[in-house]
């Protein structure tokens, strides 16, 4: 017996802790007593918390201007409430939980990096920030507008990190047509890493039918190996609103049998109450009405509860994402999901900052250290910075950095026969160092804490964001992971199929996008 817990990717998930209650906020677990212990986040208050969120959709209920939803909803026990808006029963809610998969898995190119979902408390995948609209310069904060090839360099770098198992869109690119943007943002993440593919954000049903060919075309084997081949993102418009055309995509989606994850981000004190745990009420209730709007269209598609509940600037409204506010209501966020027999995607890595500077440090490494005790199964915010509005390619390397850190602290040390064995400290107090000891050479780097670019007594040589900017520059000069001819052609020929589909009269050829590029980043170097 080694006496780990969940915390490492690599530790397998089913071999830890007891099942999890399911739908019907039922009893806690092992593991929420952990949590509590540490202060975050007692059972009564998550029991107060989740009953709140169910009494507010049985009565206020959830703005809903789609008819086809409406429609839906109605079916699946919902009312009718005040104008447009539809009241959701605690039973509804129950039965839609009851529904979902309980666990399920996401293809990658790899079959072997395929990532498996359920609520426990397990590994703590990572993925990164997504939908930046700018790229930020690292020291000065000077921001740009995203580009394409922004895109496929991010991906080429997620591709190489040690501690990320997911890679989403860092960036809106704006360069390509907003209606193909997510397409676009998928071939050039499929060419550059064999990793799950993530995201992206969807607004129109076209784009979620198009989606689904290319996930397809890149992942024909997905369904024999019973994992799904596409996850998708859809944000409520807080306070509970279900709006008319990310409902018409979100019904394509989950009757195609997409991974379907509710994406609220609500800020507290603005479009959330100021008071936190009411946020995490009303965070909580807009995810569970799109966990009864998927299941009224088409049972048991898999569901995912995306967590990104932020403060507001007292003094201004505008959204903050640095505070330790971030961290902990992720944190939970990730045991109210576990209540519900949902696997958790809360926001970890999150800084106001607008540059790579102590403030940003700080911030990040605090947030994501929340967000992760509660051992959520997606640990987001790789790359962003000025509060998700801006990212930075630089920082995707440091925050591979800062995972490695927060994962090996999960992580609870060996105190097996082996790591206390009585011989070996012996040996060390008698000979007066333990230098020599036999069992130091077995545990000296077992139990080092990984590091590839954090200084070491080091002064005046570099600093980290140099460190950083080097190892960037040696990931940026490999080759791509590549896709087969005819698989990367028929990804471009959707796009082109999409454009004329979704309305679109001028776009640029991907083909040529692709290659201007990979030209562009070989030629930065």
């Amino acid at each position: 017996m080694s006496g780990r817990v969940p915390g490492n990717p690599h530790v397998d998930a089913a071999a830890h802790g007891p099942a999890t209650s399911g739908g019907d906020g039922g009893a806690p677990t092992a593991h929420d007593a952990l949590t509590a212990a540490h202060g975050l986040w007692s059972e009564e208050a998550l029991v107060a918390i989740d009953t709140a969120a169910r009494d507010l959709l049985a009565t206020a209920g959830v703005k809903v201007p789609s008819p086809a939803l409406r429609e839906f909803l109605l079916g699946a026990g919902c009312t009718d409430g005040d104008g447009d808006r539809i009241r959701m029963p605690s039973a509804a809610v129950a039965e839609a939980l009851a529904a979902c998969p309980r666990s399920f898995s996401e293809a990658a190119r790899d079959p072997s990096r395929d990532l498996r979902f359920d609520p426990d408390p397990g590994p703590v995948y990572v993925h990164n920030t997504g939908g930046a609209a700018v790229v930020a310069d690292p020291r000065s904060g000077e921001v740009r507008p995203s580009t394409f090839t922004d895109q496929v360099a991010a991906a080429r770098l997620m591709h190489h990190l040690r501690h990320q198992h997911s890679v989403n869109p860092l960036v809106s690119p704006q360069d390509v047509p907003g209606p193909l943007e997510p397409l676009y943002s998928y071939l050039a993440l499929a060419g550059e890493t064999d990793k799950v593919l993530g995201g992206p954000g969807i607004s129109l049903p076209g784009q979620v039918e198009y989606l689904l060919e290319m996930a397809a075309a890149l992942l024909p084997d997905a369904p024999a190996r019973g994992a799904r081949p596409l996850s998708l993102y859809f944000s409520p418009v807080s306070p509970l609103q279900l709006g008319g055309e990310v409902s018409g995509a979100l019904l394509v989606a989950a009757r195609a049998g997409a991974i379907c994850e509710i994406l609220p981000a609500p800020t507290a004190g603005t479009t959330a109450p100021a008071a936190l745990t009411a946020a995490l009420a009303q965070q909580h209730a807009e995810v569970l009405a799109g966990v009864v709007a998927v299941q009224a269209a088409s049972p048991a598609t898999p569901c995912t509860y995306g967590a990104r509940l932020h403060t507001g600037d007292p003094r201004t409204g505008a959204a903050v994402w640095g505070t330790p506010v971030l961290g902990l209501c992720a944190s939970g966020a990730t045991l109210l999901a576990r209540r519900c027999g949902l696997a958790c995607d809360c926001y970890g890595l999150g800084t106001d900052a607008a540059a790579v500077d102590a403030q940003n440090g700080y911030e990040r490494a605090l947030n994501g250290l929340l967000g992760a005790l509660a051992r959520p199964r997606y640990l987001s915010g790789v790359g962003g910075l000025s509060s998700v509005v801006a990212a930075a390619l630089e920082q995707i390397e440091i925050d591979d950095e800062i995972l490695g850190y927060i994962l090996f602290a999960l992580e609870e040390r060996p105190w097996d026969a082996e790591a206390l064995d009585a011989g070996a400290l012996a040996e060390g107090v008698r000979a007066g160092t333990f230098l020599g000891v036999r069992q130091t050479r077995a545990y000296v780097r077992r139990e080092a804490c990984p590091s590839a670019i954090s200084l070491r007594g080091a002064t005046g040589a570099c600093d980290v964001l140099e460190a950083a900017e080097a190892r960037m520059r040696a990931h940026l000069a490999t080759e791509p992971a590549g896709l087969p001819d005819d698989v990367e052609e028929r990804l471009c020929r959707l796009i082109d199929e999409a454009a004329g589909a979704l309305g679109v009269d001028r776009w640029p050829d991907p083909r040529r996008l692709l290659e201007a590029a990979r030209a562009q980043i070989a030629a930065s170097l």
